[in-house]
C-alpha cells in the first residue's frame, strides 16, 4: 500500500490523475488558491502525460472551456472558489444544458467536474456563500467528501457519475478541508491520451449543442425527465453513503462534508451510536430515496447537522413530505423557542456537542457525556493582529500617496470616494490608510463607482489590479467610458495574481504549463477603449506619482493610471534566493543596503506608521519611551518609508562585501555540538495513541514566519509512524489571509483508525500549543488542555494595532508576567528568534528551532530518526543542513537553565558622558563634571528610577543649551518627586518634562546623528556584516530666515553634521525658529505640573495625551491642535 500526506489542493490533483482528466483548468481562489500552484510546480508531469493545464481568464472562461472539451471528447476538472461560481453560472448552466461530445462504445459520455470551495467562516473570502442553492439551481449534482481519502477518491467517482449521466458533476468542500489534509492511500494514476482529434461538424448535434429557443426548451425538457433522473441511478450505484450506530434506534442523526467528521468525533466519544443511528450522505442533492426512505421510515426523530443554512434539511423536508413519513426533523431550529445548529460560520465542536447533547437529552438520551474542556484564559486583553500588506508591497506606495492626497483635497473641499473589488487592495480599507470605502464583485468597482458617479458631485478613483482587469474589469472601464463617468482607474499592475499565492497572470508573459506567452499590455488596451488619459507611473517616483494622480483626479473624464510595480514577495523573494546561493558558496555582495532609524533623533510620533502601516516597523524603548525601529528580519529595504520625509531619523546603511555570517567571530558551524544531547522521554506514545489517548497539536504564529513549515515537517513525519497501519493522522493549516502579515494557525492530529476526528482541535484539546510569537501563541491559548505545554519565543512581531495605538498598548513585560501566573510549568519561553538571528542573521530558523524544542521535552510522538527523515523531504536541499542545525539547536535550548530575562540599554553613562566631551567646541569643558554632579542629584530624588535614564534626561538638558535650564528642571522635577503618583507615573511624567526643556532642531538633531552612541550602536550592528560600511543620513531640513521658510533635501556627511551640532548661535539670530514647538513645550510643562500633584485617576490619561504631542514641525503642531483645539 502506497501512502502519503497531503493538503486538500493536492488531493484534487491526485484524484484527478487516478480519475483521468485531459484538462485542468479554473481561476484561482481562497481556499482553492494552491490549487494551481500545485499544477505549475509540476508541470513537467503534466506535459508528459499529455494533459493540458490553463488557468483562464475567468471562471466563466473556464466553464466555457469545459463545455468545448466535452464536445472534443475530453473529461475536464474546473475548480474555482464559492464565489467564482457565481461568475462562472451561466457558462456553466448553458453547458450542463447542452450534450455536445461523443459517446463512448459502453455509451458513456465525457465527464465535467466542478470543484467548488466554499469558505463558511469567511475567512478569506468576501461572502461566506453556500453553493449548495446555486448548484441545485444549475441542475449539478453535488458530493460533499468528509475525509481526505473521500476527496481524493470521490474525484474519480464524480468523474464516473458525469460519464454516465453526461451531467456536469459538482464536488463541494470547505476551507478547512481544502486547507486541510491527512494521510491518504494512493492509487494508480489513469494514462490519458495526448492525441489531438479531427472533430466533423456535419455529425454534430446542433439540436443539442446550440441552446437557443426552441433548444434550450427540449433540453430542459430532457434534463428533467431523461437526464437528471440518471444521476440517482448513478449515486445508487456508486454506494457512497453509510450508517452507523445503532440500526434499530428510533432516533436518527445526518449529516454530510467536514461537518461529519466532527459530529462523529462528538458521538464517538460520548458513547451515543449506542442509542442512536448515524448516517453520512454523501450528496445533499439530490437525495437517494432507494436508501434514505426506508432508513427514515423506522425513525421517529432526525437531527439534522449541516454548516450553513438548512439546504439538506428542506432537501429532507420535501423528500418526507412526498413519502407522507412520519418523522419529525430538528435542524437550525429545535422548536419555536429554541434555535438549533447555527446558519453562520461553520460548526466546531463545542457547538455541535452543546446542541446534540441538550437535544438528545430532551428526546429521552441520558447519555453521560464527557465533560467540556474549560478553556484556559490569560486574563487580558491581547491586541488584534491585523492582515497588512506585505513588506515592499508596491500598493503600500498607492495607498500611501493616497492618504496624503486626500488631505490636500480636503483642504480645497474636494471629497474623494474610492471603490474597489476582490484583491490583495481590499485590504486598504483597514487602518492606516482607510482607502476603500464601499467592496463590488470581482471587477466591478468601477460599475460600482458609476452608480455613486451619477447622483453625487463627490470625484472618485478605483483600485483594480492587473489579473482583475482581465478577469472583468476591463468590461468596468468601457462602461465607464460609455457613460462618460468622470472617475480615474489605479490599475496596481504587479506582475501576478498575488491575493490567491502568485500565479500567472496575462502579464506575466507565462503560462500555468510553463509556455511562453505574449506580455498583454494593459496600457494599449486601455487606449483601445477610447480613454485619452492613460499613462504607466513607477509608484516608487513618488513625487511625479502625487502629482499626476492629484491633476488627473480634479479632471472630467475617464481616466487611468497603471502602477507598474512588481509584487513585493516575488522580487524580493527571487533576490533573495540568489544571495543565499553565493552566500552557500562563500560568495559576497559588493554592496548590501540597509535601512534603520536613529533611536535619539526618532520622536515616536508614528508619521511613517500612520503612513506606510509597513511591518518592517516595529517598536523599541529607550528613556524616553517607546520609540519606532526597522526590524532588520522583515523589512526588505525597499526605502519607502524614508520618502515620507516626516523627520530625519531614517539612515541608509551600506555595507560593503557583505555575508551574512562570513564576518561573524564565532562561526555557527565550528560551535554546535548536539552529540551528548540526551534523548527524552516521549509524553505520549504511538503505542498509548493507538490505545485511545489521540495526539493533538497547535501551531501558530504570524504568516511568513515559518509555521507552515513546522506543519510540514510534522505532516511529513507522520507520514510513516513507526509503520503502523493502526493510526490515521490530519491536519488543517488556517492560513486566511497570513501571507499579509495575518495569523496562520495550524491543527494537528493523530487518532486510531477506529475512530473519527475533526481537523480543528477543541478547546482544551492540545496536547502542545507552539508558537514562533510571543503574541500569537498566547491568542489560541483556548485549545491548550490541562496538561498541555505552551512554547512559545520571548519575543513578539509587533502588530499594526499597537503601532497604531499610542494611548495604553500592551506591553511585552506585562505578557510574559501575566503568561507565567497563569500557566506556571505548563510555560516555556525560548530566546528562538534572537538565538537564530544570532547565529545565521535570520529569524526565520526560529520554526526549525521550535520543533526542537518540543521534541526535547516530549511533546512529539516521534522518534529523532523520523522527524530527520521528515526535514530531509521538506526542506530544500540549500537550507536542510541549516535547519535541521536549527532544530537540534532548539534541543539544546530546553537543557539550558532559563536566564534571567536583562533589558539592554542603547545607552549607558560612560558613552553618554563621551557625547557630552563631544558636544564641547574646543576641547574640555566644566560641562564634563557638570553632568556627574546632576545625575547624582536626580538620582537622589528618583532612587527608584532608571540611573541611565536618568542620565539621558541630565545629557540632553546640557546639550541643548549647556544646562542654562537645568534649575528649571530640577524645580519642576521636585514637583513630580513630591507628587503622590505612583513610581510608573512619575517615571512618565518625568520624561514628558525632560522633552519640553530642548527642542530636536537641526542643531540638536545633527549631534544625535554623528554621536558617539550612534557610532556605536552601528558598530554592534552592522562590523561583522561585511568589510566595512558607511551611513547615509536622509534629512529635511528647514529654516525660518527673515520671515520665510526654507527646506531641503540633503544627505550630509558627517563633517557637516559635526560642524552643525556647534552653531548653536543660530537660534540667537533666528529668534523666530521652532518658536510653535517652544510655546507647545511650555503649555505640556504647565499642564504636566498641575496635574502631576492630583489624586484623581484622570492624571494618567492626561499624561498620556501630553505625551503623544510629538514629532517634527506639522505633524506635532497637528497633534497639539487635535489635544488642545489650537
Amino acid at each position: 500500500m502506497k501512502t502519503a500526506i497531503l493538503n486538500g489542493n493536492e488531493l484534487i490533483i491526485q484524484g484527478g490523475l487516478e480519475a483521468g482528466f485531459s484538462l485542468y483548468t479554473g481561476y484561482p481562489g481562497s481556499p482553492l488558491a494552491d490549487y494551481f500552484n500545485i499544477l505549475f510546480e509540476q508541470k513537467q508531469k503534466f506535459l508528459d502525460k499529455g494533459i493540458k493545464v490553463v488557468i483562464a481568464n475567468s471562471e466563466a472562461n473556464a466553464a466555457a472551456m469545459a463545455s468545448g472539451a466535452k464536445q472534443a471528447g475530453r473529461d475536464t476538472l474546473v475548480a474555482m472558489k464559492s464565489m467564482g461560481l457565481h461568475v462562472a453560472a451561466d457558462a456553466l448552466s448553458v453547458g450542463n444544458f447542452a450534450d455536445p461530445g461523443p459517446k463512448s462504445t459502453d455509451g458513456k459520455s465525457p465527464g465535467v467536474v466542478v470543484v467548488v470551495g466554499d469558505d463558511p467562516w469567511s475567512i478569506s473570502t468576501s461572502t461566506a456563500a453556500d453553493s449548495r442553492y446555486l448548484f441545485k439551481h444549475l441542475h449539478i449534482p453535488f458530493l460533499e467528501p468528509s475525509t481526505p481519502q473521500e476527496l481524493k477518491d470521490w474525484m474519480k467517482a464524480a468523474l464516473e457519475i458525469s460519464r454516465e449521466t453526461s451531467i456536469y458533476q459538482g464536488l463541494l468542500l470547505t476551507t478547512f478541508m481544502a486547507e486541510g489534509g491527512g494521510r491518504v492511500e494512493l492509487f494508480p494514476e489513469v494514462k490519458v491520451s495526448a492525441e489531438k482529434v479531427e472533430l466533423n461538424p456535419k455529425e454534430f448535434n446542433l439540436q443539442k449543442n446550440v441552446m437557443v429557443p426552441p433548444n434550450s426548451l427540449l433540453a430542459d425538457v430532457a434534463m428533467i425527465n431523461e437526464r437528471f433522473p440518471r444521476i440517482k441511478k448513478a449515486y445508487l450505484k456508486a454506494n457512497l453513503d453509510k450508517r452507523f450506530g445503532n440500526e434499530g434506534a428510533k432516533i436518527g442523526i445526518i449529516s454530510s462534508g467536514i461537518a461529519f467528521e466532527t459530529l462523529k468525533q462528538v458521538l464517538d466519544e460520548n458513547q451515543y451510536l449506542q442509542t442512536v443511528s448515524l448516517y453520512k450522505i454523501a450528496s445533499s442533492y439530490p437525495l437517494i430515496e432507494d436508501t434514505l426512505v426506508p432508513y427514515l421510515t423506522n425513525l421517529d426523530h432526525l437531527i439534522v447537522v449541516e454548516e450553513k443554512r438548512g439546504f439538506l434539511e428542506n432537501e429532507l423536508y420535501e423528500l418526507i413530505g412526498r413519502h407522507g413519513l412520519a418523522v419529525k426533523v430538528y435542524g437550525k431550529k429545535f422548536s419555536e423557542t429554541e434555535m438549533g445548529f447555527p446558519s453562520h460560520g461553520g460548526l466546531t465542536y463545542e457547538v455541535i456537542k452543546e446542541k446534540c447533547e441538550s437535544l438528545l437529552n430532551k428526546l429521552g438520551v441520558k447519555q453521560q457525556c464527557l465533560a467540556g474542556k474549560t478553556p484556559t484564559e490569560l486574563g487580558m486583553d491581547l491586541p488584534k493582529r491585523l492582515p497588512t500588506f506585505c513588506p515592499g508591497c508596491p500598493h503600500r506606495e498607492t495607498l500611501s500617496l493616497l492618504k496624503e492626497l486626500r488631505t490636500d483635497l480636503d483642504k480645497k473641499g474636494i471629497k474623494l470616494i474610492s471603490h474597489g473589488d476582490v484583491g490583495c487592495y481590499s485590504l486598504s480599507f483597514l487602518p492606516p490608510f482607510k482607502e476603500m470605502h464601499n467592496l463590488s464583485a470581482m471587477g466591478q468597482g468601477g460599475a460600482l463607482g458609476s452608480g455613486v458617479d451619477m447622483f453625487t458631485t463627490n470625484p472618485s478613483v478605483v483600485l483594480m489590479g492587473d489579473s482583475t482587469f482581465y478577469h472583468s474589469g476591463i468590461t468596468d472601464i468601457s462602461n465607464s467610458v460609455q457613460m462618460g463617468h468622470t472617475i480615474t482607474y489605479i490599475l496596481l499592475d504587479n506582475d501576478n495574481t498575488a491575493m490567491t499565492g502568485h500565479q500567472v497572470s496575462p502579464s506575466t508573459g507565462i503560462s500555468v504549463d510553463g509556455s511562453a506567452r505574449p506580455v498583454q499590455n494593459m496600457l494599449a488596451a486601455v487606449q483601445a477603449l477610447g480613454v485619452q488619459d492613460a499613462i504607466e507611473v513607477n509608484p516608487s517616483d513618488r513625487y511625479f506619482y502625487k502629482n499626476t494622480l492629484g491633476e488627473w483626479i480634479e479632471r472630467s473624464g475617464v481616466k487611468v493610471i497603471i502602477s507598474n510595480k512588481e509584487c513585493g514577495l516575488t522580487f524580493h523573494g527571487r533576490k533573495k534566493s540568489v544571495e543565499r546561493k553565493k552566500f552557500a558558496n562563500g560568495e559576497t555582495l559588493p554592496v548590501q543596503s540597509f535601512f534603520q532609524i536613529n533611536p535619539d533623533v526618532c520622536e515616536d510620533c508614528r508619521a511613517c506608521v500612520d503612513m506606510t502601516g509597513c511591518p518592517g516597523l516595529t517598536l523599541t524603548d529607550d528613556a524616553y519611551g517607546s520609540k519606532v525601529m526597522i526590524d532588520p528580519q522583515i523589512c526588505v529595504s525597499d526605502s519607502y518609508c524614508t520618502k515620507i520625509k516626516a523627520c530625519p531619523s531614517f539612515e541608509r546603511v551600506d555595507v560593503l562585501n557583505y555575508h551574512p555570517t562570513k564576518y561573524k567571530n564565532l562561526s555557527p558551524q565550528k560551535e554546535f555540538h548536539f552529540d551528548q544531547i540526551p534523548l527524552p522521554k516521549v509524553r505520549k506514545s504511538l503505542e498509548q495513541i493507538a490505545s485511545g489517548q489521540v495526539w493533538r497539536a497547535v501551531v501558530t504564529g504570524v504568516g511568513g514566519s515559518g509555521v507552515t513549515t513546522i506543519s510540514k515537517v510534522l505532516s511529513r513525519a507522520a507520514l510513516e509512524m513507526g509503520g503502523r497501519d493502526d493510526l490515521d493522522f490530519k491536519f488543517v493549516d488556517q492560513k486566511g489571509l497570513a501571507q499579509r502579515n495575518g495569523n496562520v494557525t495550524g491543527h494537528l492530529v493523530i487518532y486510531p483508525k477506529s475512530v473519527s476526528q475533526g481537523p480543528v482541535t477543541p478547546i482544551g484539546g492540545a496536547d502542545c500549543l507552539m508558537s514562533p510569537d510571543l503574541l500569537d501563541g498566547p491568542t489560541h491559548l483556548k485549545f491548550l488542555s490541562d496538561d498541555g505545554l505552551l512554547i512559545v519565543d520571548d519575543h513578539f512581531q509587533v502588530p499594526l494595532t499597537i503601532m497604531l495605538d499610542q494611548k495604553k498598548p500592551m506591553t511585552r513585560e506585562a505578557l510574559i508576567s501575566q503568561l507565567e501566573f497563569k500557566l506556571s510549568d505548563r510555560l516555556r519561553i525560548l530566546p528562538l528568534k534572537s538565538t537564530s538571528a544570532e547565529n545565521w542573521n535570520k529569524s526565520v530558523y526560529a520554526s526549525a528551532m521550535i520543533l526542537g524544542a518540543a521534541f526535547q521535552l516530549g511533546m512529539l510522538p516521534f522518534s529523532l530518526e523520523n522527524l530527520k527523515e521528515a526535514f530531509n523531504v521538506s526542506m530544500k536541499k540549500s537550507e536542510l543542513e541549516t535547519n535541521w542545525q536549527a532544530f537540534q539547536l532548539g534541543r539544546q535550548l530546553t537543557l539550558a537553565p532559563q536566564k534571567e530575562r536583562v533589558v539592554i540599554e542603547n545607552n549607558d553613562e560612560k558613552h553618554l558622558l563621551d557625547s557630552i566631551k563631544e558636544s564641547a567646541l574646543f576641547g574640555p569643558s566644566t560641562l564634563e563634571k557638570s553632568f556627574v554632579s546632576k545625575v547624582q542629584e536626580l538620582t537622589k530624588l528618583f532612587p527608584q528610577l532608571n540611573r541611565v535614564h536618568l542620565s539621558q534626561y541630565v545629557h540632553d538638558i546640557l546639550l541643548y543649551d549647556r544646562g542654562s535650564e537645568w534649575k528649571r528642571f530640577y524645580d519642576t522635577a521636585v514637583t513630580i518627586a513630591n507628587s503622590p503618583q505612583p513610581d510608573d507615573v512619575k517615571a512618565r511624567g518625568l520624561r514628558i518634562a525632560a522633552r519640553t526643556f530642548w527642542i530636536k532642531d537641526e542643531v540638536f538633531v545633527a549631534h544625535k546623528m554623528v554621536s558617539s552612541l550612534q557610532k556605536r550602536r552601528d558598530q554592534e550592528m552592522y562590523s561583522q556584516l561585511g568589510t566595512s560600511f558607511d551611513v547615509v543620513h536622509i534629512n529635511r531640513p528647514r529654516f525660518d530666515l527673515f520671515g520665510k521658510k526654507i527646506e531641503f533635501d540633503i544627505s550630509p556627511k558627517d563633517w557637516m553634521l559635526k560642524l552643525m551640532r556647534h552653531a548653536r548661535f543660530l537660534r540667537l539670530i533666528m529668534p523666530s525658529w521652532h518658536t510653535k514647538e517652544k510655546q507647545i513645550s511650555q503649555r505640556i510643562r504647565n499642564e504636566l505640573v498641575t496635574n502631576i500633584t492630583k489624586t484623581d485617576s484622570t492624571v494618567i490619561d492626561t499624561l498620556i495625551n501630553l505625551e503623544n504631542i510629538k514629532g517634527y514641525r506639522e505633524i506635532r503642531y497637528q497633534k497639539a491642535k487635535e489635544l488642545w483645539g489650537v
